[in-house]
Parts: C-alpha cells; sequence; structure tokens
C-alpha cells in the first residue's frame, strides 16, 4: 500500500505542478495588465487548474487511501490529507466548472477596470480613499462613497449566480452549502468559528462603543452635523473597515516623500531577511488597467515570488507594502527541502498573522527612530498615538470581520434572499452605521471579496489571534522584535520553515507552546 500511495502522490504532485503555474501567472497577468486578452487567458488557466482537482476518481482515491490510514510516514499522510482537502473544494461537474470560472472572469474585469464616476470624472480608488480622508464637505463626501459603490449595480447579479454555481457544486458532494465546504475544507470547524466571533464581539462590545463614540464625535465636528445625522459617507473609510483619525499624530506628513520600497528593504534587512529579489519581481506602482489592491503570489513554489501594490508615499502604503512582503518572506523561507505539497504556510491565516504582524511594524517607537529617522521624544509621541488607533483599528476591523462572515453564511445560505437589506442589517448591528435614508443598491458587492475571495474575512480575524500571540511569544524568547536578527530567525526556523507539515492548530502549538487562545488579542484591546 506504501508504494500506492508515494506513487498516487508523485502522479498528483506532476501532474498539478505545472497547471498550478500556469494558473498563477495567468492571475499575475490578468491583475496587471487587465486586458480581454488577459482576462481571457485567465479563464482558460482557472479552468483547467479546476478541471484537475474537480476529477472524482482522484478524490475518490485519495478519500480511500486517506481512510484507510496505510501509511505511518506523517509527511506523505499530511500530503494525502492536503490532496484530498483541495480536491474536495473543486468536486463539481465540468460545466458548472465552467461556467463558475466564465463569471469569475466577467466580475473580475469588471473589478480590474471600475473606476467611480462623480460629476464626469472618474476616480479610481486611492483618489476615492483620499477624498474620503480628507474632505470636510459633506456633498462631495456623499457623491464620492456612492461613486464607490457604483460597481456592486453591475457584478451583483453575477455574485449571486457565483453562489448559487458555488452552492450547487458543494451539495452534490454532501455539504450544507458552499460556506460549509469552504470551512470544512480548510480544517475550521464552523460552530467553533462562530462561537469564537460571537465571544470576541462580547468581550469588545464596550471597548468598540467607546472607540466608536470618540469618532462620531469627531466625525460630527468635521461635518458641523449632530452625530444622530451622521450617515456612512461621512467616514473617512467607505466600509468602516478601519478607524477615522482622532487626533492623533498625523501619520502621512512622516511618512510625505518617503520611499516605502527602501523602508521596507531597511526593516526586512533589520530582521535578516533579503526582500530585494521579491521587489525586483514585483509590480508596485499604479497606472491604469491595472488591479488597484494589493496581494502577494508564490508562482512555482520554487521561490518565484511577487507582490502588487499601487504604491505612494504615506503611511497607508508603507503598512501595505510591509504586509504583502510578510507574506513573501514566509513563502521565502519554506524549507526548500519539503515535498511540492507541503511547501506553501501551514494555513491562510498563519500567513495572514505574519502579514498583520509586518504591517504594523511602521507604527513601532524603535522603527520610528532607526527606520525612519524620527527624533526619540516625537518618535515616543507618535509610537504611542499609533498605539491607541491600532487598538482602535483591532476593534472596529473584528465589528467588520464579523460582518462579512455572517454575510456569507447568509448568501451562501440564500443566494436569492434581499441581500441588500441583510447587508444593512449587519453593519448597523455589528458597526453601529446607520443605513441611509431610502437606500436599495448592492452596495454589498462593491466588496470584491465578496465575489473572487469568497469565505475569506475570517481568516483576518483569526490572524490577527495568531499575530497577538506571536508578538507575545517574540516577546518572551527574544525581548523584542524590530531590528533584531535573532527575532526573524526565530520565525523562519519555527514559523516559516515548517511549511504545511502540520495542520494550522498544530503548527500554532508547536510554535508557541501553546493552542492558539484570544486571551493575548483581548489583552490587546483593553
Amino acid at each position: 500500500m506504501s508504494s500506492t500511495i508515494d506513487s498516487f502522490i508523485a502522479e498528483t504532485t506532476h501532474q498539478v505542478a505545472p497547471l498550478e503555474k500556469a494558473y498563477t501567472l495567468a492571475d499575475w497577468e490578468a491583475a496587471t495588465r487587465g486586458t480581454p486578452e488577459a482576462i481571457q487567458a485567465h479563464q482558460a488557466a482557472q479552468t483547467a487548474f479546476m478541471r484537475f482537482w474537480a476529477d472524482p476518481q482522484r478524490f475518490r482515491t485519495a478519500k480511500e487511501l486517506r481512510d484507510s490510514a496505510a501509511t505511518k510516514d506523517a509527511v506523505a499522510a499530511r500530503q494525502l490529507t492536503m490532496i484530498y482537502l483541495t480536491a474536495a473544494s473543486y468536486q463539481s461537474d465540468e460545466s458548472t466548472l465552467e461556467e463558475i470560472a466564465q463569471v469569475e472572469a466577467e466580475v473580475r474585469e469588471r473589478y480590474t477596470n471600475f473606476r467611480g464616476e462623480v460629476e464626469g470624472a472618474s476616480l479610481n480608488d486611492n483618489q476615492i480613499d483620499e477624498i474620503l480622508a480628507k474632505t470636510t464637505d459633506a456633498e462631495e463626501a456623499r457623491g464620492t462613497w456612492e461613486a464607490s459603490k457604483q460597481v456592486g449595480a453591475e457584478v451583483a447579479g453575477r455574485i449571486r449566480r457565483l453562489a448559487q454555481l458555488r452552492n450547487r457544486s458543494a451539495r452534490d458532494h454532501g455539504f450544507r452549502d458552499h460556506f460549509q465546504r469552504a470551512l470544512q475544507v480548510s480544517e475550521i470547524d464552523e460552530g467553533q468559528l462562530l462561537d469564537l466571533f460571537d465571544d470576541l464581539e462580547r468581550q469588545s462590545r464596550a471597548a468598540f462603543g467607546g472607540v466608536k463614540a470618540a469618532i462620531d464625535q469627531s466625525r460630527s465636528l468635521r461635518f458641523g452635523l449632530p452625530v444622530e445625522e451622521l450617515q456612512p459617507w461621512h467616514y473617512s473609510d467607505r466600509f468602516f473597515q478601519k478607524p477615522d483619525p482622532l487626533g492623533e499624530v498625523d501619520l502621512d506628513a512622516l511618512f510625505a516623500g518617503r520611499d516605502p520600497v527602501a523602508l521596507a528593504t531597511t526593516t526586512y534587512d533589520g530582521l535578516g531577511m533579503d526582500v530585494r529579489p521579491v521587489l525586483a519581481r514585483s509590480d508596485l506602482y499604479p497606472r491604469p488597467g491595472k488591479n488597484q489592491h494589493a496581494f502577494c503570489t508564490h508562482i512555482d513554489r520554487q521561490g518565484d515570488i511577487r507582490t502588487l501594490n499601487n504604491l505612494e508615499s504615506n503611511e497607508r502604503w508603507t503598512d501595505t507594502l510591509h504586509h504583502e512582503l510578510g507574506h513573501a518572506v514566509y513563502e521565502q523561507h519554506l524549507d526548500p527541502s519539503l515535498p511540492w505539497l507541503l511547501r506553501s504556510p501551514s494555513h491562510i491565516l498563519t500567513t495572514e498573522a505574519i502579514a498583520v504582524l509586518m504591517g504594523g511594524v511602521p507604527r513601532e517607537q524603535d522603527w520610528l527612530t532607526t527606520v525612519l529617522g524620527v527624533a526619540p521624544g516625537e518618535a515616543s509621541a507618535v509610537a504611542a498615538a499609533a498605539r491607541e488607533r491600532d487598538r482602535a483599528s483591532a476593534l472596529v476591523f473584528t465589528r467588520w470581520c464579523l460582518v462579512m462572515t455572517h454575510f456569507e453564511r447568509a448568501l451562501y445560505g440564500s443566494p436569492e434572499a434581499d441581500l441588500d437589506t441583510l447587508w444593512w442589517d449587519l453593519v448597523e448591528r455589528f458597526q453601529q452605521i446607520r443605513r441611509p435614508d431610502g437606500r436599495h443598491a448592492p452596495d454589498w458587492a462593491a466588496k470584491i471579496h465578496v465575489a473572487l475571495f469568497p469565505v475569506y474575512y475570517h481568516n483576518y480575524e483569526l490572524g490577527s489571534l495568531v499575530r497577538a500571540q506571536l508578538r507575545a511569544c517574540l516577546q518572551r524568547q527574544v525581548g523584542g522584535f524590530v531590528g533584531r536578527r535573532e527575532a526573524g530567525a526565530w520565525l523562519i526556523e519555527h514559523v516559516f520553515r515548517p511549511g504545511a507539515r502540520l495542520d494550522w492548530a498544530q503548527h500554532i502549538a508547536a510554535a508557541t507552546g501553546e493552542p492558539l487562545s484570544p486571551r493575548y488579542f483581548v489583552e490587546m484591546m483593553r
């Protein structure tokens, strides 16, 4: 039986590796070029990749070999599990696969090329964010916010169709819906996740209420309106994913004219991690026809690691580049002797934890003095203000993750439901943002993750819990983080190199010495 298992793993790896590389390359081309030809090529590569994993015989063989417990080789057993879980996530008939790829391609093209229209002006995402962050004109804020939602009406019908198609394939293979399948194949228990999020909501309720009240008071003064008249467009973030400024230090002023690439390179040098090869392969600056978001991709699991960004000289994009390079160094320092199937982070949430950890570095006092060159006294004040903002950010972002998680659970529970109303019900419940009077629009569909990165947002929140636990562990182990090569070495040895040898829960316990616990995150929010 052992030889059968080894042959099955070897054959699967040999066949899927070039398909995955073609898919990730096509995804890169579609994101960086946005042309009809690139979108079409991406669709073809995606269909081929999905078709491979959807093969029912491969799924049955993986399940039978995995369930037989015929190998005592832990590495082989883990590879079998990875094959089984990946195949389970793609099980679908041919026509459904092809339609999913087609509809996703159409939606991707719309998001990539969308620009909000305001009084004849075409605004990209950076421009929308800039206006919402700085305007004191309520009408300008409203027009800009509404422009950011225009894409929702263009893609909402297709997103409902995607939910139906994803549900069809999930239900055909024994799952309640796509939401349940997405969690199970990523080794997350739905009940435990919802209980954890309920607990976080309860524990953060009072603290969030205080932060939200302070934000509302600030917004009220900014726009000259009573608090009870504030609308969604009066907040500086179009989804209220992050908090509005609360009289804190103007971080953007500190970063004005500073090169985010040079700053990030220095940061990672201080940890003993050279990101120059990644940056050389990356697409870093905005231009027409390019995806306006940011991501990191490992093209071939053999070191071709790239990031897409739309950099500007401000705090947000310095944070973002540090974040994406956090994903990159994780991939960069995977043990190269690992089998191909295990040459990846143990889970999305562990790589998100590293990315969140690194994204926060430019607000730490040691970094402000040693990398940005801020005077010690000013750095201390900035870092103190930043800690308060990071606390507020954690509280606000937790509420946003609750909206996304509950919304997607409902979306896949009933794609034909009144999702427009449901969205605002959840926003009012968790984020305490009023729905605009008389508004009936698919504002939920303006969020790209709902369409193209489904059932994902919970990983950000879980990653924040892991980040808090890792940060506490680093403090115990090496006494700090910024500029400490020993901290980088600890992460490489205990977090990065093991790859996917263990499932995420075992991996976190092995790295930190204890199972994942929310207590470090909750302590940070107090």
